[in-house]
């Protein structure tokens, strides 16, 4: 299928948003993606469990998105059946958004005190660590994304990247992704570098059996940091990170 088929939408309403949600849900149990059941309100995997959660996590991640000025959800539309193929949150932040640096990031979507919870704010936590360290200045980020398995590998990435960069280019921003190992190659392709590799610290002194199944099940692979500078030019005066990038480097 060409890529005139498609067709990249800004979603604007909750039911929306709701059709992203049941292809990201798809695209991340096939295949099995242990990271999404820590992120993600996933209570049991029976039918009924999956319409239960996938209604709680649309109306988590469509509230979090309506207070936040820099969220930009999107979805690409099959025109020749109206299908869903993908989508993801694109982030563009105009000012910095870490203006009290660096901060713990609470888990909301599992119950407060519960070893899921501060698994999940562990995992989070250090992997928007460096982005918080690096980029309290205006950049953009992309969050979330996923290609349901019928459409994979018919550019349906590249226009979700290709809708932001239309966007942040011109405001000469940088771009950074916390991503996932499978994913490197279409960031790569659209002009991404790896930076660091961060390997996440989830070990704990003498664990639970709830602590030690969390780690055997939800497991994070290396979050890969790819950093892209404004307009993806990759010039002699692109510094050798985002860490070193100073008031003067695009000047």
């Amino acid at each position: 299928m060409a890529q005139s088929q498609f067709e990249v939408q800004e979603i604007h309403t909750k039911d929306e948003y709701a059709r992203l949600v049941d292809v990201l849900w798809t695209a991340n149990f096939q295949p099995y993606n242990p990271v999404f059941t820590a992120v993600h309100p996933v209570t049991g995997h029976t039918p009924e469990d999956r319409i239960r959660d996938k209604a709680l996590d649309t109306e988590i991640r469509w509230a979090a998105h309506e207070k936040n000025p820099a969220s930009h959800l999107i979805y690409v539309i099959d025109k020749q059946n109206g299908r869903v193929a993908g989508g993801c949150e694109w982030l563009i932040f105009r000012e910095n958004p870490f203006p009290n640096g660096p901060q713990p990031i609470p888990c909301t979507w599992y119950p407060k005190g519960s070893e899921r919870a501060e698994y999940t704010s562990r995992f989070l936590s250090q992997a928007f660590f460096p982005r918080q360290c690096w980029f309290q200045r205006a950049h953009a980020g992309v969050n979330a994304m996923g290609v349901h398995p019928d459409y994979r590998r018919r550019g349906v990435g590249r226009l979700l990247m290709q809708w932001g960069h239309d966007r942040i280019d011109p405001l000469g921003y940088e771009s950074f992704i916390e991503g996932s190992p499978i994913g490197r190659w279409l960031y790569e392709e659209c002009g991404y570098r790896r930076v660091v590799s961060l390997n996440i610290d989830l070990d704990k002194k003498d664990p639970s059996e709830e602590w030690s199944r969390l780690v055997y099940e939800c497991r994070p692979p290396a979050i890969l940091l790819l950093w892209r500078p404004p307009r993806g030019e990759w010039t002699e005066k692109v510094p050798p990170g985002p860490w070193a990038v100073t008031a003067e480097t695009w000047r």
